[in-house]
């Protein structure tokens, strides 16, 4: 199992570099998983129960993806743990994009190839 967090990102075109901390959950060794959607605002929940999400996914014609996804944390200073990513919005004009972000609650059982 793991634990998410959407981040949603206004305005984005291009290429852009995002860096996202989050505590003691993330350390250079953790396995994260992240999706990217457009959204648009506005809710399609009959009761919003906590957490609340006052947008929706939209399935357009834009290609949306992530990139680079990198894992840090140094352990030596205490600082708190965080994700670096390139998000990619292809599209003429800005859009906005929910972003889900996910740390699997196990370390890879082996690391291999160094």
């Amino acid at each position: 199992m793991g634990t998410s967090i959407r981040w949603v990102i206004r305005r984005v075109k291009g290429r852009v570099a995002c860096f996202f901390e989050w505590d003691d959950r993330i350390t250079a060794r953790s396995v994260i998983h992240i999706t990217a959607a457009e959204v648009g605002f506005g809710t399609t929940q009959r009761r919003p129960t906590p957490p609340g999400q006052n947008f929706f996914y939209h399935l357009g014609a834009a290609s949306v993806w992530v990139s680079n996804i990198s894992p840090r944390k140094n352990e030596f200073r205490g600082s708190p743990g965080s994700v670096a990513f390139y998000l990619h919005v292809d599209w003429d004009s800005p859009l906005d994009v929910a972003v889900t972000i996910t740390v699997e609650d196990a370390l890879p059982i082996e690391i291999q190839g160094y």
